[in-house]
């Protein structure tokens, strides 16, 4: 079985373009599940059937596992099983009928507009880390952006002069407008900051950089932000409390779920949001409901 999961994994990456992380999601997931049917005498996928996949998920269940666990374990399942039945190696699917549970859906935190000027004010803006981190923490606010993509922009995706970040998120490519305190950060950032660290030799067009001129990493980045909270005075903030917060700002400032999906490209934003008609344009949205459009 982990040959067919190696190829599961290899498929998704190159084909459907999902991350490292969701990658090793798959794998640990699946891997759970073959030690599971090892133990209980099952090693071949033709060998699988509701039954013993039924097995596995309420023994994860017993074992502790916590409902939002249960529903990726089950999300991975399918989506391995309906690969193995696509490319014929299987005649049919024995996951078809397998429902995960309904994940309680956890409060999402949010910070307040005064308490994101806090944070925003932590950097020193008279140093060339304090101007790179200034303008990597507007840019996350103002654009909503995965950390993963924030970490790996290029300098050409930023265009200044139209207020504009154009960036690549899986198989979608967006153009995102930008406000006047991000362009204003970027720029500052841009002209003070950037050259004065250490140029990036192994990839010149990266826009942020660490010390060292290698791209900055998730752990790195993380600890800069903890850094500025506890400067501030505030709470621990993380790029997914800067995203929530965003979006709640712009729904509270009268923007609809459908402008906000459409601009961060999401499936969904939360259960509990109703849809809306859009009537506006992504930028005219942004532009009335943004705190800092």
């Amino acid at each position: 079985m982990e040959a067919y999961i190696e190829k599961f994994c290899e498929y998704r990456k190159e084909k459907k373009q999902v991350s490292e992380n969701t990658m090793l999601a798959y794998r640990s997931d699946l891997m759970r599940m073959v030690s599971y049917f090892r133990n209980n005498g099952i090693v071949f996928v033709e060998q699988v059937t509701e039954t013993h996949l039924n097995s596995f998920i309420l023994s994860a269940e017993r074992e502790g596992l916590k409902a939002s666990s249960v529903v990726r374990l089950i999300s991975s399942i399918h989506s391995f099983f309906d690969y193995l039945t696509k490319k014929g190696i299987l005649l049919e699917d024995p996951s078809e009928r397998i429902k995960a549970p309904k994940a309680e859906q956890p409060q999402q935190e949010i910070i307040s507009v005064g308490e994101l000027e806090q944070l925003l004010a932590a950097p020193e803006t008279d140093t060339p880390k304090g101007l790179r981190d200034r303008a990597m923490l507007e840019l996350l606010y103002a654009t909503g952006i995965h950390l993963n993509s924030l970490l790996t922009l290029k300098l050409d995706q930023i265009q200044l002069k139209f207020k504009v970040l154009m960036v690549s998120e899986g198989d979608q490519n967006r153009v995102l407008p930008l406000g006047q305190p991000a362009c204003e950060a970027l720029s500052a950032y841009l002209e003070r900051g950037r050259e004065a660290l250490k140029k990036p030799e192994s990839d010149p067009e990266l826009l942020f950089y660490n010390k060292s001129g290698e791209a900055m990493t998730r752990q790195g980045f993380f600890k800069r932000i903890t850094e500025y909270t506890k400067k501030a005075g505030l709470p621990n903030i993380t790029p997914r409390i800067l995203r929530n917060s965003m979006i709640n700002h712009l729904m509270s400032n009268g923007a609809s779920y459908a402008g906000v999906h459409q601009l961060l490209g999401t499936k969904r934003l939360s259960a509990a949001m109703n849809f809306e008609r859009q009537t506006q344009s992504v930028p005219e949205m942004y532009k009335k409901a943004h705190p800092r459009a």
